[in-house]
């Protein structure tokens, strides 16, 4: 089938449209995006908490303030939790609850394409957005964190839209604002306060600076964000002040205090540089690509509004996320979007030599990892080479898997079809692209078909929460826990509808049960009238052990 759809054709990546390379990029779509939406149990840190959140909605918790385990949940607002509950309940079952509710991070994931790609075609034109998606899922900081249940994922789509909005507003105002103000309303029912430093600024020195960027119809322009933002931002507030004062109670200082205290926005262990230096990695290769084009470009490229429109938000983000967050990598994921963009515009600019680096260190880097990933899996079939099954042993001891077949037909025509892919196409600076973004496809697609059983069994918590529930007495009354982390609170409560009466809330707690989360085997003393009832840790993991004890009856 491979050969058929290659047989007579040279492909020409030059930006133009046919069926054929439209095709293409759907199923490189595809293949990113959809293996590892389903098919594993949630993985800590965020798929935990996030699972365990929709589960409380899901079984009669409050749907406007996030509860963990009865608890309440301040760090993010409900818009994820809200459309992963719905698909769970769309589902009908037919998938598990947590491979549904995971679904959502793929729908915004693809409005995060459609942002990217529109803020391409208004800033360079319509030969730019199927290569600005490109880039994007090149990324080495994205490929990951785009298939966990993250509301970082419904932050980083708003953004997109309000990023696309900026430079659509020269000719289509209502339009921009109106997409503006949804993105603008989005990020702030994910992230929070924390959009109003983040966009803010840019919004209002984007027209100031940049002329070339001003709506020709300014107050029509700002009306239409309005009305696109003001449902995101009043409605969930106001049924919060109508149905729940208590939440709001909570909720209020995490979303006015800011507002109303900008000392606040101040975080107490900001590392200014943090974000700077975490690009060079997260956003490969878009970042040494932007800086390739800004460092060769010159004057002609500096002097281009798009150029500077980018840098204003790249240098805005830097600092503001640099002073107001705790280093994290998840708040460098809108970064990713003027390093995306600033590479889209000039790509096809860079000296060959620069591109034809990039082409073979793509093909290279990805051609070996294809290769030891197939090698990998195929000594788990059929125990040879012996040295990568003794690493592999050595890693996660006990694990066995076996042959299935369709992740097997799957992962091998999306091998072949890249190695087609490079054979018939013209060496150019988007053929360069093409390979490192196919590469990643192709090396992420591997690791979520062949060796999926293998990643599952080194980060799933299945096998603890099972081992857990076993030991329990049918009527154990109330448990209470120490060391607990949001993760693990969040799965007890999914898998178990176990919630511990937390000793870190209330010292004074008395049940007959204790539940420690303990930092290795030895770091815990079992106190004197308790005993080890049991005891139990993720296969390698040599950092985290449950011990579940009992109080010893006189």
């Amino acid at each position: 089938m491979a050969s058929a759809l290659f047989a007579g054709k040279s492909i020409n990546f030059d930006g133009n449209a046919s069926p054929f390379k439209i095709f293409l990029f759907v199923l490189i779509c595809a293949a990113w995006i959809l293996p590892g939406l389903t098919g594993h149990t949630p993985w800590k840190y965020d798929e935990a908490v996030s699972q365990g959140i929709v589960h409380g909605m899901l079984q009669g918790g409050s749907w406007l303030s996030p509860e963990l385990a009865g608890e309440p949940y301040l760090a993010h607002p409900p818009l994820y939790y809200w459309i992963a509950a719905l698909l769970v309940r769309l589902s009908f079952n037919l998938l598990p609850h947590h491979d549904a509710a995971r679904l959502a991070s793929g729908l915004f994931m693809i409005g995060t394409f459609a942002g990217v790609a529109s803020a391409a075609r208004h800033l360079y034109g319509d030969r730019t957005p199927r290569l600005a998606v490109l880039i994007l899922i090149g990324c080495a900081g994205l490929v990951i964190r785009a298939h966990e249940m993250s509301p970082d994922l419904t932050w980083l789509a708003g953004i997109s839209w309000v990023a696309a909005s900026l430079p659509m507003g020269r000719s289509r105002p209502a339009r921009a604002g109106l997409l503006g103000g949804m993105g603008f309303g989005m990020a702030f029912l994910a992230q929070g306060s924390l959009v109003f430093p983040l966009l803010l600024p840019l919004l209002l020195l984007t027209p100031a600076l940049i002329p070339e960027f001003r709506s020709p119809q300014p107050l029509r322009h700002v009306l239409w964000w309005a009305l696109g933002a003001l449902p995101f931002l009043v409605i969930w507030p106001v049924l919060l002040i109508l149905q729940s004062p208590s939440a709001y109670v909570l909720w209020k200082p995490v979303l006015l205090g800011p507002l109303l205290h900008p000392t606040v926005w101040l975080a107490s262990d900001a590392s200014p540089f943090y974000y700077i230096a975490v690009s060079s990695w997260f956003a490969w290769p878009a970042a040494p690509l932007a800086a390739g084009i800004l460092w060769t470009g010159g004057k002609r490229v500096w002097d281009k509004p798009q150029t500077r429109f980018l840098l204003l938000m790249l240098g805005l983000w830097w600092i503001i996320l640099g002073i107001t967050t705790s280093p994290r990598e998840g708040n460098a994921l809108p970064l990713l979007i003027p390093f995306v963009l600033l590479s889209t515009g000039g790509l096809d600019s860079l000296r060959r030599g620069a591109t034809s680096a990039l082409d073979w260190f793509g093909m290279l880097t990805f051609g070996l990892l294809t290769t030891l990933l197939w090698l990998g899996w195929i000594a788990q079939m059929t125990g040879w080479p012996v040295g990568i099954i003794h690493y592999l042993d050595s890693q996660l001891p006990d694990f066995t898997t076996h042959f299935q077949l369709w992740p097997f037909l799957f992962s091998l025509v999306i091998t072949v079809l890249w190695i087609l892919t490079i054979i018939h196409s013209h060496p150019s600076p988007r053929r360069a692209l093409m390979n490192w973004s196919v590469g990643m496809t192709v090396s992420w697609l591997l690791v979520m078909t062949l060796w999926l059983p293998y990643v599952e069994a080194s980060r799933s918590y299945e096998g603890v929460m099972l081992s857990l529930g076993r030991a329990l007495p049918a009527h154990h009354g109330c448990i209470m826990s120490s060391g607990l982390g949001e993760p693990q609170r969040g799965l007890l409560d999914y898998s178990l509808d176990l919630r511990t009466e937390r000793r870190e809330l209330d010292p004074n707690a008395q049940c007959s049960l204790w539940l420690v989360q303990s930092n290795g085997q030895s770091s815990f003393l079992i106190p004197h009238g308790w005993h080890l009832r049991w005891s139990g840790a993720r296969p390698g993991d040599r950092t985290e052990r449950y011990l579940l004890m009992s109080r010893n009856v006189r």
